[in-house]
């Protein structure tokens, strides 16, 4: 009798086993198809633009010419590096003065401390000297710090594969 008792009640929680995920996974489906079907009942998918990809595709495959249209981004198929050399070699008008100059072109002629804080004294590539000041802009880079000895410049990085987009070039009086 026990044995019968447990045979019978083993088959109740199998055939509960079985059919209690089974009503779930309808219920889902039917919550499912009710969300599809209100979504397409309230908009409608435009599909034009999908044949015009389409027809692209069949071009590409011909072997026709392709496009590409960068809508004021820069070209990924164009090399970085590229840029960086043509800007050079065009001899790209820079802005007269400070604005103008880069890091490199700089001498450090002295530097003195005021009650507004510390500045200093450099010769540009116009042989005109020039007042600096930490947060003064030039053409590739900044004035980052001026101390007793020395001005660090933040100048930008002309390489991309660096982590920084910018090096510290530090300035003495023999540089």
């Amino acid at each position: 009798m026990i044995a019968v008792r447990t045979i019978a009640y083993f088959a109740c929680v199998v055939a509960l086993a079985v059919v209690w995920p089974l009503t779930a996974m309808a219920q889902i489906e039917d919550d499912v198809l009710e969300a599809a079907d209100a979504l397409g009942d309230e908009e409608e998918v435009d599909v034009s633009r999908i044949d015009q990809i389409l027809r692209g595709d069949q071009d590409v495959r011909k072997g026709g010419f392709i496009n590409y249209d960068a809508e004021g981004r820069r070209d990924p198929f164009r090399s970085l590096l590229d840029t960086m050399e043509s800007s050079e070699e065009e001899g790209a008008v820079r802005p007269p003065g400070l604005p103008g100059m880069l890091v490199e072109e700089l001498e450090l002629q002295g530097i003195i401390e005021t009650p507004s804080g510390i500045l200093a004294f450099v010769l540009g590539r116009d042989d005109i000297s020039y007042i600096i000041r930490p947060g003064t802009k030039l053409y590739n880079g900044e004035v980052k710090d001026i101390q007793q000895d020395r001005v660090i410049f933040r100048q930008q990085a002309d390489d991309p594969k660096q982590l920084r987009p910018y090096e510290e070039v530090v300035r003495g009086f023999s540089d």
